[in-house]
């Protein structure tokens, strides 16, 4: 009689998990908890498949499904603090989606500071103040920021869209406070992954080096989530760096449109002096 109780029980909690949407990977993760008699084995195993394969399924959706775009510009109340220096900054954008980034950044009284142009190899810098350009390497950026970022990645980033998170391989998973929390094994990174109470926004990431020697981590905060083509586009990101030097940044989106011709874009010299 008890065999059937247990069986009766855990076939319960796998139809309401059928049925729930917000609660069911923490019904399952419960289940998982429950002392089955032996015979029930079976069943509570099947529980844990199916919850791994419903966290999966969630965690796919979340690094595949993108914020497509052709173009994007944005006005962004941008800070950033380092161990030595705290500076903020308003900076126009314009994208054009897998070619270039520009950015022009002002500072007090509206006086541009710096303008940068990003493509797929190479990062350009102005300095009017100082009529002074310069050319880099995209590496050069990674050298700065202590990450391995690529084109896609600042594109993806500045976008709003999850960045390493090139495998699905689930280490873990949990939730708290109704928010479900994934670690991922990727090629660089451990990333793990935090989820809005619905599972539909991404509102944290947090990696840490596969490399555990390089002690370099980077946690991003999503938040003020607003709906752009049926995508959940975050107007707040607060970015914090740590290896071999600390580098925190704040994003705040002022104003944004997609798909519509570029605003801040500007003419890039093809002389300057390469660093």
């Amino acid at each position: 009689m008890r065999n059937l109780k247990n069986s009766l029980y855990l076939i319960l909690i796998l139809l309401t998990v059928a049925c729930s949407n917000v609660k069911k990977v923490q019904v399952i993760q419960d289940a998982l908890t429950v002392k089955v008699e032996p015979d029930a084995a079976a069943l509570a195993e099947k529980a844990r498949l199916d919850s791994v394969i419903m966290v999966k399924g969630i965690v796919n959706k979340i690094a595949n499904k993108k914020i497509g775009f052709k173009t994007m510009n944005a006005k962004v109340k941008m800070d950033y603090e380092t161990i030595s220096d705290k500076k903020s900054f308003i900076a126009n954008l314009s994208i054009q989606k897998d070619s270039g980034i520009y950015i022009t950044m002002r500072f007090d009284l509206g006086i541009i500071g710096v303008k940068a142009f990003i493509n797929k190899d190479s990062i350009f810098l102005s300095f009017p103040q100082d009529k002074k350009i310069e050319r880099h390497p995209l590496s050069y950026l990674q050298e700065l920021v202590k990450i391995p970022l690529s084109y896609q990645t600042i594109e993806d980033l500045v976008i709003g869209n999850p960045i390493f998170m090139d495998s699905v391989d689930i280490i873990s998973y949990k939730v708290i406070n109704e928010r479900l929390q994934v670690s991922l094994l990727g090629t660089l990174f451990k990333n793990l992954v935090i989820l809005s109470e619905d599972n539909t926004k991404l509102v944290e990431l947090k990696l840490d080096d596969v490399d555990a020697a390089k002690h370099r981590t980077c946690d991003i905060i999503y938040s003020q989530h607003t709906l752009v083509k049926n995508m959940q586009f975050p107007l707040n990101r607060n970015i914090s760096i740590n290896a071999q030097t600390k580098l925190d940044i704040g994003m705040e989106i002022k104003e944004f449109n997609f798909d519509e011709p570029l605003k801040y874009t500007f003419s890039v010299p093809k002389v300057g002096r390469r660093k």
